[in-house]
C-alpha cells in the first residue's frame, strides 16, 4: 500500500484509547462570512473508564482555550491544551486527576472557513441576476475532517448524540442533520438569529452537517411520513423537483426492502456551489455537487437525469447502511460503498426500468473495475487501513465498483430471499453500533445455509480476478468444458502468487439462451463440465449475464459460434458486451490479436443497445488514443467511421416521438464518434446547429455535448471564443461542464494551451470542474503531451491549491497521464514524481506506468497485424 510511503517518517498511527468515551455534544458554531473565521464551543459528555489526568481528542487547524472540565458532582477544573498539529490531535491536561465516572468537558475554539472543499469550507455563488458574488459555508468531513470544524472523537466507532446550534445572520438559511427545534434573536447583534436542532441519534462524528447560505426549496412527505426537501440556489426551486420525486419513491422502497422503518423525522438534500465529491450522506442533510442533484426540466439532458436518480439512490441507501450500521473503521469502508453502489441499481430499476440500469451496471460498474484491477498495482477490497489519511486513495473504482459487483454476485448466489432476511438481521443487530465485514457474512450464511464467508474472502482479501481459460472436446451430443483458472494480468504476464477464487461458474447453450444448463462452485484449479444435448455447431457460453468476476477465453471456433448470437440479439445485452469486452482485454494482455478483436466487432453492426454501444465506444476509444501513435491511423478512422455510420443513420440528429431515454443518450456518442472519425455530413450538420444556437435556436441538450465537441475539435479561435462566452452566460453547472469538457478537444496545439490557461488561472473555473476540462485536453496526442507538460510545470501550484492530501491530484495524474503508450515518457513520469515527493499519488502514478507499458507492448506485438487487417479492409 503506498500510504506506508507516508510512515517511514511517522511515528505508527494508533487510534484513540477506549478508555475515554463521548457520548453526547453540545455544539454552538458561528461563522463569520466577511472574514470567512469562525467560532464555536462545544461541550462533550465523556464516561471515564480509567483514572486520568489528561484528555486526548481531534482537533484540526483549530485555536481551542477555556478548557474546563466538569464531573456530575459539579466538581469543576481548568485544563491547559497542548497541541500536536501532525496527529491532528490536542491534549487537555489536568492538575487534579480525573477519577473513573461521567464528566463533561467545555472547550472554545476558532477556526477558518477554508476553501479546500473539506471541513467547514466557504461556497461562491452568484445572485440571480448575476450582479453580485456571495459566499455560504458547509460541510464535508468523511472521512477525518470533522475535526476541522470543532474538537471531537473523530473516528467513526466513536458514535454519539448531538445537540447543534448555529448563530447567522438572520437572512441566511440555517440547515443541519435534523429538524429545527427553535429560532430566536441573538441578544448581542439583532440581525443575527440563534437556530436550535433536535438532538440526532447516535451517530459517528463524519455524519453530522451543517450549512449556511441563501437557498430556496421544494417539500414534500414520502408514502411514510418522512418529511423530504431539496435545496436548491435562490430562483432553482423548480430544479430540485426531480430529485424530490425520485428520493420520495426511493426511501419507502429501501424501508420495505430492509424492512426497517427510516430512523429519523427529515430526509433533505441539498445542492452546493462547491463540492469535491459526488455527494455525501450525512445523515438527514445529504450534500450534493449541483450537477447531482439539479435537474432543469428543460435543459437537463436525459444522461444527467440517470445521474441525479444514481447518485440520490447511493446516498439513500447510506441512511441505513453506513449511518445507521456503520464500520467499525475504514478498513471496512468498501463494504459501506460497495453495497450502497449495488443497491442504487436496485433502487433506479425499480422507479425506472426504462433505464435497463442492470445492462449498464455490467458497461459502468463491472466492467469499470476489471481495468484497474488487473494490474499488479491493484489492491485487494478490503485494505488494512492504519491512517485516515490513507483512506483517499482507497476511495477508488475498486472499492466501489469491484465491491458492488462482489455483492451483485453474492446476491445472486445466494437468492433474494435469503439475502433479504440476512440483510434485515445484520441491520437490527447492529442499529447505532459498529460492524465488520464478517457479521455481514455471517448473517447471509445463516439465512442461505451457503458458505459466504469462504466464497467472499478469496473475493475480498486478495486483489485480482480470474481468468478463465476454456476447452472443448464433442462426444456425440455431449459437450465436454476443461476450465483452468489463473488470475488475470493486464499486460499477459503469468501471476506469480497462484492466486485462486472460488468462483461461482454457470454456462448456457444455443437450446435454451435464456436459462443456465450448469452451475457450480469452481474451488480448484481446473474443472470439467459435462453439457448434454449440445450438437457439434451449437454455441455455448459461460457467465450468463456476466454476474461472476471473471474473464473468459474461448478457443477460436468456440468464440466464432457466438458470433451468431451477438448478430441476432439471442443473448442478452449484458452477455453481448462482455464477449467484446473479454476479447478486447484478452489482446490487450496479448493472450490474442487485436486483428480478433476488429474481426469480432462486425456482429455488432445491428447492435442497438445504448450499453452495448458505450461499452464497444470505450474499448474503442483505448484502442483508438494507441494508434494515434502509428502512422495508419487515418485507415482506423475509416474503419471506425464504418461501424458506426449504420447506427448514426438510425438515430439520426433530433429526438423521434416517444422515443426511450437510452436513444437520447445513445445519440450525442454515436454522433461524437463519427465525427471525431471524420463524416463530413455529420461535421458540417454540427456546425449548423452551433451557430443556429447561438443565434438563439436552443439545440436539444441531449446532444449538445456532441455538437461542442465536434465545432471545438474543427474549430479555430473564433469557436473557442463563442465555447467561452456560452461558458460565462450559462446558468447551470451541467451546461459549463458540458462546455469545458468540449474546448480541449481541438486540434491546435495553442488552443488546447490556451484552453489549460482558462481552465487553471484566474477564477474561470470551479476547482471541482477542473478535471472536467483537462480531459478534454488529453483526447489528442498533442493535447496529451501539452497535459503532461502542464502538469510538470505547475505541480507545485497544483498541490498548494487543491491540498497535498487531494483526490483531485490522483484524478489529474490518471486521467491525464494514461494515455500514453511510450516507455520513454513512463520515465520522465516515474522520475518527475519521485523528485516531487507527493505522496498521494504514489499508487495512481504506478497504475499509469504500468498501463504504458502494457500499451506500448500492445502497439510492438500487434502493430503490423492491425495495419495490415485495416489496408485490406478499404
Amino acid at each position: 500500500m503506498t500510504g506506508q510511503n507516508t510512515q517511514e517518517t511517522k511515528p505508527l498511527f494508533e487510534r484513540l484509547p477506549q478508555t475515554i468515551v463521548p457520548t453526547h455534544y453540545d455544539l454552538t458554531i458561528q461563522p463569520h462570512l466577511n472574514t470567512f473565521k469562525f467560532n464555536g464551543d462545544v461541550n462533550i459528555h465523556l464516561k471515564i473508564k480509567e483514572p486520568t489526568n489528561k484528555v486526548v481528542l481531534y482537533a484540526n487547524e483549530l485555536e481551542v482555550d477555556n478548557a474546563k472540565v466538569k464531573s456530575n458532582s459539579n466538581d469543576e477544573q481548568k485544563g491547559t491544551v497542548d497541541y500536536d498539529k501532525e496527529g491532528e490531535r490536542i491534549t487537555v491536561n489536568f492538575e487534579k486527576t480525573l477519577e473513573k465516572g461521567e464528566y463533561q468537558l467545555f472547550l472554545k475554539f476558532v477556526g477558518e472557513i477554508n476553501n479546500r472543499m473539506r471541513g467547514f469550507y466557504r461556497t461562491k455563488y452568484t445572485t440571480p441576476d448575476g450582479s453580485e458574488v456571495r459566499y455560504g459555508a458547509s460541510t464535508q468531513f468523511e472521512p477525518a475532517d470533522c475535526r476541522q470544524a470543532f474538537p471531537c472523537w473523530d473516528e467513526p466507532n466513536f458514535k454519539a448524540t448531538f445537540d447543534i446550534t448555529m448563530i447567522t445572520p438572520k437572512n441566511l438559511r440555517a440547515i443541519s442533520n435534523m429538524p429545527i427545534k427553535s429560532e430566536s434573536e441573538y441578544a448581542e447583534d439583532k440581525e443575527w438569529k440563534i437556530t436550535k436542532f433536535d438532538r440526532t441519534p447516535i451517530m459517528s462524528t463524519y455524519l453530522v452537517a451543517f450549512v449556511v447560505g441563501e437557498y430556496d426549496f421544494v417539500e414534500t412527505t414520502d408514502s411514510n411520513g418522512v418529511s423530504m426537501k431539496v435545496y436548491t440556489p435562490v430562483g432553482k426551486k423548480e430544479h430540485g423537483q426531480f430529485a424530490l420525486d425520485t428520493g420520495a419513491k426511493i426511501l419507502p422502497f429501501y424501508a420495505d426492502y430492509f424492512n426497517i422503518k427510516y430512523p429519523i423525522a427529515k430526509a433533505d438534500q441539498i445542492a452546493i456551489a462547491d463540492f469535491a465529491m459526488g455527494a455525501m450522506e450525512n445523515w438527514g442533510l445529504i450534500t450534493y455537487r449541483e450537477t447531482a442533484l439539479l435537474i432543469d426540466p428543460t435543459f437537463s439532458s436525459m444522461d444527467t437525469r440517470q445521474r441525479v436518480a444514481i447518485v440520490v439512490a447511493h446516498e439513500l441507501a447510506h441512511q441505513w447502511f453506513g449511518n445507521l450500521v456503520t464500520m467499525d473503521w475504514w478498513t471496512d469502508l468498501w463494504l459501506n460503498e460497495g453495497f450502497a453502489t449495488w443497491i442504487e441499481y436496485l433502487a433506479v430499476d425499480k422507479c425506472f426500468p426504462e433505464f435497463d440500469i442492470w445492462t449498464q451496471f455490467v458497461a459502468d460498474t463491472f466492467a469499470r473495475f476489471l481495468v484497474p484491477d488487473a494490474l499488479k498495482s491493484s489492491h485487494p477490497i478490503e485494505v488494512p487501513i492504519g491512517h485516515p489519511a490513507e483512506i483517499d486513495e482507497i476511495f477508488d473504482a475498486i472499492s466501489y465498483s469491484k465491491g458492488s459487483s462482489v455483492i451483485r454476485m453474492l446476491h445472486d448466489y445466494i437468492g433474494d430471499d435469503a439475502f433479504r432476511k440476512g440483510l434485515h438481521n445484520y441491520l437490527t443487530e447492529y442499529s447505532y453500533k459498529n460492524t465488520v465485514t464478517e457479521n455481514l457474512w455471517s448473517h447471509l450464511a445463516k439465512a442461505s445455509n451457503k458458505p459466504v464467508n469462504e466464497v467472499m474472502s478469496s473475493w475480498t482479501l486478495q486483489m485480482g480476478y480470474p481468468l478463465l481459460t476454456v476447452t472443448e472436446e464433442q462426444s456425440d451430443k455431449k459437450r465436454i468444458l476443461k476450465i483452468k483458472q489463473q488470475r488475470f494480468i493486464a499486460d499477459g504476464s503469468t501471476d506469480d502468487e497462484n492466486l485462486q477464487w472460488k468462483i461461482p461458474v454457470t454456462v448456457f447453450t444455443k437450446s435454451n439462451p435464456k436459462k443456465i444448463a450448469q452451475q457450480i462452485l469452481m474451488d480448484k484449479p481446473e474443472m470439467t463440465i459435462t453439457l448434454d444435448n449440445v450438437t457439434e455447431d451449437d454455441w455455448i457460453k459461460l457467465n450468463f449475464n456476466s454476474i461472476g468476476l471473471y474473464r473468459v477465453k474461448y478457443e477460436s471456433k468456440t468464440l466464432a459460434r457466438l458470433n451468431e448470437p451477438i448478430a441476432s440479439k439471442t443473448i442478452s445485452p449484458q452477455d453481448r458486451l462482455m464477449i467484446q469486452n473479454d476479447v478486447a482485454a484478452l489482446c490487450n494482455a496479448g493472450h490474442q490479436s487485436f486483428v480478433d478483436y476488429l474481426e469480432l466487432l462486425p456482429s455488432f453492426k445491428d447492435e442497438d443497445n445504448f450499453t452495448v454501444w458505450k461499452s464497444i465506444a470505450s474499448n474503442m476509444g483505448d484502442l483508438s488514443s494507441l494508434l494515434e501513435y502509428t502512422n495508419y491511423f487515418d485507415e482506423f478512422k475509416r474503419y471506425r467511421l464504418n461501424l458506426f455510420s449504420s447506427i448514426q443513420k438510425k438515430l439520426g440528429w433530433d429526438a423521434k416521438p416517444g422515443e426511450d431515454p437510452l436513444s437520447a443518450m445513445l445519440r450525442p456518442m454515436i454522433l461524437s464518434l463519427v465525427g471525431k472519425s471524420g463524416d463530413q455530413d455529420v461535421i458540417s450538420e454540427a456546425k449548423k446547429r452551433f451557430q443556429r444556437h447561438i443565434d438563439g435556436d436552443l439545440m436539444d441538450p441531449n446532444i449538445r455535448g456532441a455538437v461542442y465537441a465536434i465545432v471545438a475539435r474543427y474549430g479555430d479561435e473564433g469557436t473557442q471564443e463563442e465555447l467561452r462566452k456560452l461558458y460565462a452566460a450559462a446558468d447551470m453547472t451541467e451546461e459549463k461542464v458540458r462546455l469545458l469538457r468540449a474546448m480541449g478537444q481541438a486540434i491546435k496545439p495553442k488552443i488546447i494551451e490556451n484552453t489549460l490557461k482558462f481552465i487553471f488561472e484566474g477564477d474561470n473555473v470551479r476547482m471541482q470542474d477542473s478535471i472536467s476540462g483537462l480531459v478534454g485536453c488529453t483526447s489528442s496526442r498533442d493535447g496529451r503531451d501539452l497535459v503532461w507538460k502542464f502538469l510538470q510545470e505547475n505541480w507545485k501550484t497544483l498541490v498548494e491549491r487543491f491540498g497535498e492530501k487531494s483526490n483531485f491530484l490522483i484524478a489529474f495524474v490518471e486521467y491525464g497521464l494514461s494515455d500514453f503508450a511510450d516507455e520513454k515518457i513512463a520515465s520522465e513520469i516515474k522520475a518527475f514524481f519521485e523528485s516531487a515527493n507527493t505522496p498521494i499519488v504514489a499508487r495512481p502514478v504506478k497504475k499509469v506506468l504500468e498501463t504504458i507499458h502494457m500499451r506500448s507492448e500492445v502497439l510492438k506485438r500487434d502493430s503490423k497485424a492491425i495495419e495490415d487487417f485495416l489496408k485490406q479492409q478499404q
